[in-house]
């Protein structure tokens, strides 16, 4: 056991020095002053600034596409409630409860492509619009008065409208 014990010991000794020489040999400093390639910087500085405006132009891109998709089908599915309920059709509440859930699920849906990288400019309309979008399922869900729904549509079409004037940008 005794020999053992001496390998090891020998062992970790010989380890402790390597270390101590390998130590000693990185602890040279080098002499001047560090300074950056201003080209390579220039070039690096211009090519994260391009990939970034790259990136915000596809989340616009991408947020005022789904806020097309989005109006397209709530218009299509509240106007069907409109022609059932001024037609006094029996499935007026069925297309009411229809719209209410096709409402929704486009805010929601337009919340989601609403990132971090879409610009404020762009993205106050579109939440705003989301915004109507979701108070006028509220309102058709509990199926207020038509003068008060008639209010709701008309703030819910003047959000659409600017938002769709900001989003002719990023056709």
């Amino acid at each position: 056991m005794r020999v053992l014990e001496r390998v090891r010991l020998g062992t970790a000794l010989a380890v402790t020095a390597t270390g101590a020489i390998l130590l000693s040999g990185c602890t040279n400093n080098v002499q001047g002053t560090a300074e950056a390639n201003q080209t390579d910087l220039a070039a690096y500085t211009s090519e994260v600034a391009a990939a970034r405006a790259a990136k915000i132009e596809r989340a616009n891109v991408a947020a005022c596409d789904g806020l097309r998709a989005a109006n397209k089908s709530s218009v299509t599915s509240f106007n069907a409630y409109i022609e059932a309920s001024n037609n006094r059709a029996p499935d007026t509440d069925d297309k009411a409860n229809e719209a209410v859930t096709t409402l929704r699920n486009n805010a929601k849906d337009l919340d989601r492509k609403i990132t971090e990288d879409v610009v404020v400019e762009v993205a106050a309309p579109l939440r705003a619009y989301r915004d109507n979008t979701n108070t006028l399922a509220d309102t058709l869900d509990r199926r207020a008065p038509t003068d008060e729904l008639n209010g709701v549509i008309d703030v819910f079409n003047g959000a659409k409208d600017e938002a769709i004037e900001i989003c002719r940008s990023y056709e």
